[in-house]
């Protein structure tokens, strides 16, 4: 990779990460936090996960903006490993949030249980 190039996918990766905490402030009172954070780890993925086009010398470049570029400018349209890459990057983030929540429900349903446990007078073991 060039030069030229490692720079514009910093400059590319910062602008990135400063737009996602900027989502993420504005958005940091939402009373359902996994919400704001598949959002976020699903919008991270499809700007930040590269995808290479099946040309030998091509370079990786983010995929959304690839996908987005051929889908407006190029003839036959996205190439089918680029709507691929799109679509595991934000399916997997999305898979990845969903397990998160499910967990992170069922800690907090069982917890809510034994709180209740614990104060029921009934229960009680003392």
């Amino acid at each position: 990779m060039s030069e030229d190039f490692q720079f514009a996918w910093m400059v590319y990766a910062v602008s990135t990460l400063v737009m996602l905490l900027a989502g993420w402030w504005f958005m940091r009172n939402w009373r359902w936090s996994w919400v704001r954070q598949t959002l976020l780890l699903v919008v991270a993925a499809v700007l930040l996960i590269p995808a290479k086009t099946s040309v030998a010398e091509s370079v990786a470049v983010p995929v959304l903006p690839l996908f987005v570029y051929q889908t407006l400018f190029e003839d036959e349209g996205a190439a089918p490993e680029v709507i691929t890459h799109l679509i595991f990057a934000s399916g997997g983030a999305l898979a990845i949030m969903l397990v998160w929540g499910f967990i992170s429900l069922l800690l907090k349903f069982r917890r809510k249980r034994q709180r209740r446990f614990n104060e029921d007078p009934y229960f009680d073991e003392q």
